[in-house]
């Protein structure tokens, strides 16, 4: 039986709004770049509870097709054909999440040019860790992501075979344990992604406390 990962993963958090002055400490040159990275991470946040939606209504297509059997190819047809709607809804709400969070991450890259105007050194070796832990987030994303589409590309294989009426039992579970294989795959690097975000955030909120920046 094919099994779905849930790819519910973790965003920035909620954004606080920036007072703006006409010149600004590197350091709250800085944090306004982070805080705007919060802020065009909304979309990525908002996609994932519809993606999961998405991954469970293809889910129980797949299981209605399997219990059904080849005597039954037109409504499997159909089947077949809603699900394969829910992969390519997954895709959709896939790409949204990775422009989202690319935008996030090239605002966060021009922040880091304000780094080494931090005339102290401590601030300035903390405010290099949060750069650098946002690199390896967004790095921990693209093979999420590159795994993900893998794994949408193999459903739609999935979907296809099941509307072969010559289709080979031993064929069909070969894909579905390909199919498996990917989506841990997806699973071990969300939960890297995960992690980073954790990690991001506390390091943020530690180089905001050092700095004296406050959330106000």
């Amino acid at each position: 039986m094919k099994t779905k990962v849930h790819t519910i993963v973790c965003g920035l958090g909620v954004s606080m709004l920036l007072a703006l002055s006409a010149c600004h400490a590197p350091e709250q040159s800085l944090q306004m770049h982070l805080e705007e990275a919060v802020e065009l991470e909304e979309p990525f946040v908002e996609q994932q509870e519809a993606i999961v939606a998405a991954e469970e209504a293809e889910k129980e297509r797949f299981e209605e097709m399997i219990e059904l059997g080849l005597a039954e190819m037109d409504d499997i047809g159909t089947l077949a054909n809603e699900a394969t709607a829910y992969v390519d809804e997954r895709e959709e709400r896939m790409n949204t999440e990775r422009k989202s969070l690319s935008r996030a991450y090239q605002e966060v890259e021009e922040g880091a040019v304000h780094v080494r105007e931090i005339d102290d050194e401590e601030a300035r070796e903390k405010a290099e860790s949060v750069i650098g832990v946002m690199e390896q987030r967004y790095e921990a994303h693209s093979d999420l992501y590159e795994a993900y589409m893998e794994g949408l590309r193999l459903d739609r294989e999935l979907y296809e075979m099941l509307v072969d009426e010559d289709l080979a039992f031993e064929d069909l579970e070969a894909h579905v344990d390909t199919i498996n294989d990917t989506y841990e795959t997806v699973d071990r690097h969300k939960e890297t992604f995960n992690e980073q975000t954790v990690t991001f955030n506390d390091r943020k909120e530690e180089f905001y406390r050092f700095a004296g920046l406050g959330h106000d």
